[in-house]
């Protein structure tokens, strides 16, 4: 490898830029690996390696004395008579070493793996070996450089400031589970989705039927199963285009009479593969009346079966937003075909592998509903989408290829069986493998090592396993696999060896099976009939013990396997027990049952307690992640001690309390660990002095009736998931905990408040309710906030309300800052470019969490109010600063970057200035004006001269809409273009690349027949060689004089 001169772009090096380790070690050489070559064929290809360069053998191998330095993230090999580290041998990003080896023979060399194209995962990987010249140094090396890597993985997976790829490149939609079908085919003919529906929903119509005759709760969670079709399964699965649902034809095979046949679980087993056990532990699977059809399991519709569908780029999620964890995960491979409904065209299903313990696998069909038509259509085609992109990865890859009758596979387990032997056994079994080779092939290798002259039976080994790699390469690229059909040769006889030798090949691996399955099944067979034996004798020996005592008791499997259960020891005749040695009474197994109960009982008491402290654990876990902001105005020991009382008082709720008093205990603090309680508190004071009207009140839908239904706002809600608190850790989360606790949240409100529905700015809000509280208390006091306190006016579609408050706060500036306003009106900066992100998120997106708890603090007691005060101090505090900003994009960069990062004094002030303000009259003043002037606005009659002006702007828009659909439509014509240059492009660099190789492989040829062509002419006589050159010269001689006899006329 040569020499390498590295600067940066300013040319200077680079190498005191960073903190260096350097280590003096020799460089012994790298080779390349095979694809196929595994960890037990390592220490042999490192020992070639180092062989070559204590041999002294000319080549990239020669061992060289080096100087390795390490600079996260490069390792850098310099020479050790270089001073410039700038100028090295190679270097290497440390993240991308794969493995480390140590030589156990001689502790002093080691080596490491690394791919040679890092970025692509399909090249090859080469190995580098090291030699320390103290063996305690090589741990030292591997630990630093090591360290290095974790230093820059590290850095690589900081966050960024784009969200995850994975997370936008998955597409979520909710669902509604319906119930699982299993069927006897893969695919399914287009009315499957429609009977399943019908079937669940008569299914629904007798449980309530049978619910209202025996008066019982049914409780049982299974959905419904069916078993459909007599077709058997087919061991393969659909391909890409089988997806379609119009292309599933297939006619359904139907049963006796042709109905549907219900069958029953026999077990929860295949639900808890859906359902993890917290969704089931209410249910009670053995109370079904009598009454009730013993083959129908109804399912329950009071549990939540809402859940998230994810589709990624190789599989598909199920994520139960009430559990916080995925039910469900299907890989791609596993899924043969997804149809809709014809008639029920809001449903969908796809079919499945189900994996069993017992018996072979079956196909199962998840059906599932969707809030509208166009999200199943939606469903449906991003599943198309995501099959045939993943379709088109998995081809594009170079899978390595391998069967039983592999050379490579065959090396590979003769280098298992000789790791770690001493070498004159392991020459032993190298010779025993050399031994089933052909004739030639021995003499070959046998010659080529006695030439090397090896000194002990360890080197001796190193060299036969060195030819013995060169031979299983070689005969690896002609090899034909088990199953494939070997290609046309030019040749007859080649053919005919070629499958003889896959014949050969194939007839040994079935031999190899046959011969490991039949010592299998004979060990089997044994272990049974000794097994069985052994219960014989048990039971016989048992049955004895009784008849002696008389007394017929039942035998417990537990005390039976005594001696393998630790937990329940027997007892001796020395420990209590009377009569002879071995015999005991029916007292003494009682005394062992009562024991053996007694064991269990502590141990599932343990268990639960243990459970119960992790449960404890982990919520104090949460609770201390959610709280994890820095607080603003503490508030001292008197103040927590006030707020325990009246949070401990238990007239809280039903009492009125001083408002003067509430007010004065918020503006001395509120203790961060209990601000939840305070705020649900605050919240039932002012609802007992401030009462809604009726029609102005929420509709009473409970929070868990809310859940079980399926939101239009879906989309919109799971797109905010990752925008709300992104730096939070426990919002930071994809579909984690916290995020799944916002969906459900923001969900119930869109599905409440169905004028208002889901709009930006509510998902903060809501945040910032769940970090101090549970879902259904953050729900009520939402709902406090939005009704109550009438924030709900500002996210009507309509959005005047939010105008109104812009207005307002123009005024307020124009009245108490005019300065300031008439510096903003003279750049044309109106409030709604700066402020409208503070109303309709309460300050929560883009200051700090301490800041906007106080300030949701002050909002429970003194109504929106609170928000114009905040950002009038904001905007007065700042207001020198501002003046000084002389253009339009440095002010609003100042008003949206700089503002939001205050200092904790000034947080401090802020909320003690917005404290002592009073401007509610003026918000009334000015929320009349506004109407006044919209009335005006409205009654007034447009002039000529602007109507003939909106026609000019109307005939002027419409040109430009015209020429941007052009533009548009030749925008389209040239990203398609791009794309097809790009495929082709692609297409031009693999070839080039395949190409490249070819005349890799070709040149390594021409060397090899050189090489040869030389050697033959080295061992031909001196006599023979001139004979061969006169004879060259008289047939090109001859040659010439055709040639010119030719040429002439």
């Amino acid at each position: 490898i040569d020499n390498i001169i590295f600067t940066d772009g300013k040319g200077n090096n680079d190498s005191n830029q960073k903190a260096e380790n350097r280590f003096a070690l020799w460089y012994m050489g790298w080779s390349s690996l095979d694809r196929r070559t595994t960890l037990p064929m390592l220490p042999w290809l490192v020992a070639e390696i180092r062989r070559k360069s204590e041999k002294n053998e000319s080549g990239p191998a020669q061992a060289r004395e080096v100087q390795l330095y390490l600079s996260p993230p490069l390792i850098r090999c310099v020479p050790a008579n270089s001073n410039n580290p700038s100028v090295f041998i190679f270097e290497h990003k440390a993240q991308f070493i794969s493995r480390f080896i140590h030589n156990s023979h001689d502790l002093s060399y080691f080596a490491y793996l690394i791919r040679s194209q890092p970025d692509n995962p399909e090249s090859e990987m080469a190995c580098h070996v090291f030699k320390a010249c103290d063996p305690n140094q090589v741990p030292e090396v591997i630990s630093s450089i090591r360290q290095v890597s974790k230093a820059a993985l590290k850095e690589e997976s900081k966050p960024r400031q784009d969200s995850d790829e994975s997370f936008y490149n998955s597409q979520k939609f909710e669902v509604l589970y319906c119930g699982k079908v299993t069927v006897n085919h893969k695919k399914a003919p287009s009315t499957l989705i429609d009977d399943c529906i019908d079937k669940f929903r008569q299914h629904e119509i007798e449980r309530k039927r049978l619910r209202l005759l025996n008066g019982q709760r049914s409780s049982t969670e299974a959905p419904v199963e069916f078993i459909m079709g007599d077709d058997p399964l087919s061991s393969s699965l659909c391909k890409v285009d089988e997806l379609e649902p119009n292309l599933i034809e297939e006619e359904l095979s139907e049963k006796g009479n042709g109905n549907l046949d219900l069958t029953s679980y026999s077990s929860t087993g295949s639900l808890l593969g859906v359902f993890p056990e917290c969704i089931l532990e209410d249910s009670d699977f053995g109370e079904q009346h009598a009454s009730e059809p013993n083959n129908v399991q109804p399912s329950d519709a009071d549990k939540n079966r809402t859940m998230l569908f994810q589709v990624g780029r190789f599989e598909v999620n199920l994520i139960s937003p009430d559990t916080k964890s995925v039910v469900l995960e299907k890989n791609f491979k596993e899924i043969s075909s997804c149809s809709q409904g014809v008639k029920q065209t809001d449903h969908f299903g796809f079919i499945c592998r189900d994996v069993v313990e017992s018996g072979p696998a079956q196909y199962v069909c998840y059906v599932f509903q969707c809030a509208s038509e166009y999200l199943v259509d939606e469903v449906m085609l991003t599943l198309k989408q995501a099959f045939t992109t993943a379709a088109a990865l998995q081809s594009s890859k170079n899978q390595i290829e391998l069967c039983e009758a592999c050379p490579m596979h065959d090396l590979h387990k003769l280098c298992e069986r000789i790791e770690g032997l001493y070498p004159p056994r392991a020459k032993l079994t190298i010779q025993k493998y050399l031994s089933e080779l052909s004739d030639n092939e021995q003499v070959n290798i046998f010659e080529r090592v006695q030439k090397m002259k090896p000194a002990s039976d360890h080197e001796e080994n190193e060299l036969v396993i060195l030819h013995l790699r060169q031979l299983c390469e070689t005969k690896q690229k002609s090899h034909v696999h088990i199953g494939e059909v070997p290609q046309q040769n030019a040749s007859g006889s080649t053919m005919t060896s070629d499958n003889s030798s896959a014949g050969r090949n194939k007839l040994d691996a079935l031999k190899n099976k046959a011969r490991s399955s039949l010592t299998s099944s004979l060990e089997n067979i044994i272990s049974r009939v000794c097994v069985c034996f052994f219960d014989i004798l048990v039971c016989i020996c048992c049955f004895a013990d009784h008849m002696d005592g008389r007394e017929l008791l039942p035998l417990s499997p537990r005390a039976l396997n005594q001696d393998q259960n630790p937990q329940v020891s027997p007892l001796t005749p020395e420990q209590g027990f009377g009569g002879e040695k071995g015999r005991r009474s029916p007292a003494d197994y009682r005394a062992l049952w009562k024991k053996a109960i007694h064991q269990q009982i502590l141990l599932i008491r343990m268990e639960k307690e243990n459970q119960r402290l992790e449960a404890s654990r982990d919520e104090l876990h949460i609770r201390k992640m959610k709280l994890d902001y820095q607080e603003v105005c503490q508030c001292s020991k008197e103040v927590q001690a006030l707020w325990d009382r009246k949070l401990s008082s238990p007239c809280r709720t039903k009492v009125q309390w001083d408002k003067e008093e509430i007010h004065g205990a918020v503006c001395q603090g509120v203790p961060k660990s209990r601000r939840g309680e305070v705020w649900l508190l605050l919240s039932q004071q002012y609802r007992l002095h401030h009462r809604l009207p009726q029609r102005q009140q929420p509709p009473e839908t409970p929070y868990q009736d809310l859940l079980k239904q399926l939101t239009a706002q879906q989309h919109a809600i799971l797109v905010d998931l990752g925008r709300t608190f992104p730096t939070h850790q426990y919002f930071s989360t994809q579909l984690g905990a916290g995020q799944l606790s916002l969906y459900n949240l923001l969900k119930a409100y869109s599905l409440l408040d169905t004028e208002v529905g889901y709009c930006q700015g509510i998902s903060f809000v809501a945040g910032l309710l769940l970090l101090h509280m549970s879902e259904e208390q953050a729900f009520d006091t939402l709902k406090f906030l939005m009704y109550d306190l009438g924030i709900r006016r500002q996210y009507r579609p309509d959005m005047i309300s939010l105008q109104i408050q812009m207005y307002q706060l123009s005024r307020l500036l124009h009245d108490y800052h005019r300065n300031l306003y008439t510096h903003l009106e003279e750049h044309e900066i109106c409030p709604s470019l700066y402020a409208a992100p503070w109303f309709l998120t309460l300050f929560a997106s883009q200051f700090q969490l301490g800041f906007v708890a106080r300030i949701f603090d002050l909002l429970f007691v003194q109504g929106t109010e609170v928000i114009f005060k905040v950002a009038l101090c904001l905007l007065s505090s700042h207001e020198g600063e501002i003046l000084e900003c002389d253009g339009f994009e440095s002010i609003v960069d100042y008003l949206k970057s700089t503002i939001p990062t205050l200092t904790h004094s000034q947080m401090e002030e802020t909320i003690t200035k917005a404290t002592e303000m009073d401007i509610s009259k003026q918000l009334h003043a000015y929320e009349v004006e506004y109407h006044v002037l919209q009335d005006e606005l409205s009654d007034a009659p447009p002039p000529s001269e602007d109507s003939d002006r909106l026609d000019k702007l109307e005939k002027a828009n419409a040109q430009l809409k015209k020429q941007n659909m052009d533009l548009l439509e030749e925008l389209q014509a040239a990203r398609l273009k791009i794309q097809t240059l790009e495929g082709s492009m692609e297409s031009f660099l693999s070839r080039e690349s395949k190409m490249k190789h070819l005349i890799r492989s070709l040149e390594q040829e021409k060397a090899s027949y050189q090489k040869t062509i030389e050697r033959m002419h080295s061992s031909l006589p001196s006599d023979t060689m001139a004979e061969v050159e006169m004879t060259q010269l008289k047939s090109s001689t001859n040659r010439k004089a055709k040639e010119t006899a030719c040429k002439k006329p």
